[in-house]
């Protein structure tokens, strides 16, 4: 995909699975980058993962949406070849493998660049790029609980907790792609291109930079246990919903009893300041939880935001199709694929406003473009034929060979 994005002419080949990887490149797609998706004949698992009865995965879906896919067996000589021609003409290569196993395939960052200089290669890791367990298998779920991150949210019961699915993946995704993007610009000044990693660890650490400010420095854990403060949390209001607060400093403390029409607590020494109120949270907390319940949540947002006070309600990801902020930002997107009908998909993260996001909602059909890229790095029809029929490429179910002139323009450069 190409348009008027920051990254509109940019061209990623992605050989990433699952989300920390793809996550990355459905952002440099959605930034204008022309991002290619290397899978094998018969696709990749995640096509299935978590798929409706009717085969539609909107997993796959909404990692994957606005890219092109190229079907070619990299574990065989001729789809190695195919790869590394294809990387010759590419900006970026992303892959998320353990340690080792592209350098094995031939397609590792040295051997890559050997073919060309300009490549950025960005590989999104588990543990991190060094260290003793660099080549051991990582999942989300196991970089919670290294990074530090399952501890700090343990629950009521002492039970180590994950933040939620996919978090290490997600911000593992998003440093990853802050990293190509970095890249990019030092080729600018450079020339040249360099490796990228991000990792799920990384990410984690990362993302808890001011909690391990605090907990290293002092020597203690400070987990959040329940509510943050006992005034910073969520209550549950009369109708049984719930919203949540911050009203963790001490100058919203007089707005909010006066706003929970309980002006009284302002006189309580036990909670004259921020300090007193932590020390005393057993015997606060209660007392506003009853307040809250004392109304429906519908009348304490507007009352709340009145006083000034960081309000919300708690919302499922269902109620975000209809949220107003969410749908004007361009947080959810909604569109319509040739093939898959009506979907929703998450949209972009952050906004430019001299480079606008062009998100696509078309998912690509396994091998979709597998001939129109294979022919503009210099392969013939028969070429092409040759390596379908040999079973190291893939067309679309019923595709015959396209007619020269349907091909993508030759790259040259």
């Amino acid at each position: 995909m190409t348009g008027v994005g920051a990254l509109a002419g940019i061209r990623v080949l992605d050989f990433s699975r699952f989300q920390q990887g793809p996550y990355a490149t459905l952002l440099l797609a959605d930034m204008g980058a022309e991002v290619v998706r290397i899978e094998r004949p018969g696709g990749e698992w995640d096509r299935e993962l978590r798929a409706t009865p009717d085969g539609f995965s909107g997993f796959f879906y909404g990692m994957n949406r606005g890219k092109r896919s190229v079907a070619i067996d990299i574990s065989t000589q001729a789809g190695r070849e195919a790869a590394v021609r294809l990387a010759e003409h590419a900006d970026v290569v992303v892959e998320n493998f353990r340690s080792g196993v592209m350098d094995r395939l031939g397609l590792g960052y040295e051997q890559l660049r050997a073919a060309n200089p300009r490549i950025i290669y960005a590989a999104a890791n588990g543990w991190g790029p060094s260290g003793p367990n660099a080549a051991e298998p990582m999942y989300d779920m196991v970089a919670q609980a290294v990074s530090g991150v399952a501890d700090f949210n343990r629950d009521a019961d002492g039970r180590p907790r994950l933040a939620t699915r996919g978090y290490a993946d997600a911000g593992g995704a998003a440093f990853l792609a802050m990293g190509v993007v970095t890249a990019l610009y030092a080729r600018e000044r450079t020339g040249f291109g360099q490796r990228v990693d991000a990792s799920l660890v990384g990410a984690c650490i990362g993302l808890h930079a001011q909690e391990l400010g605090v907990c290293l420095n002092q020597g203690r854990m400070d987990r959040p246990g329940g509510r943050v403060t006992p005034t910073s949390g969520a209550f549950r209001c009369r109708d049984g919903s719930w919203l949540v607060i911050a009203a963790t400093d001490h100058k919203l403390w007089d707005p909010l009893c006066r706003a929970l029409g309980r002006p009284a607590l302002l006189e309580e020494p036990r909670f004259a300041d921020r300090a007193s109120r932590l020390k005393n949270r057993a015997e606060l907390e209660p007392i506003l939880e009853d307040a809250f319940a004392s109304r429906e949540r519908d009348e304490w947002l507007p009352r709340l935001r009145e006083a000034n006070i960081p309000v919300g309600p708690v919302k499922t990801f269902l109620d975000l199709a209809e949220d107003a902020d969410v749908l004007v930002n361009g947080y959810i997107l909604s569109g319509s694929d040739s093939t898959q009908g009506r979907r929703l998909a998450a949209g972009h993260p952050f906004h430019l406003s001299g480079s606008p996001n062009v998100p696509s909602m078309a998912m690509p059909a396994l091998g979709e473009h597998t001939a129109d890229e294979l022919a503009a790095v210099g392969y013939t029809e028969a070429e092409i034929d040759e390596l379908v029929r040999a079973g190291v490429a893939q067309r679309p179910a019923g595709e015959v060979a396209p007619a020269v002139a349907g091909h993508r323009q030759h790259i040259s450069s």
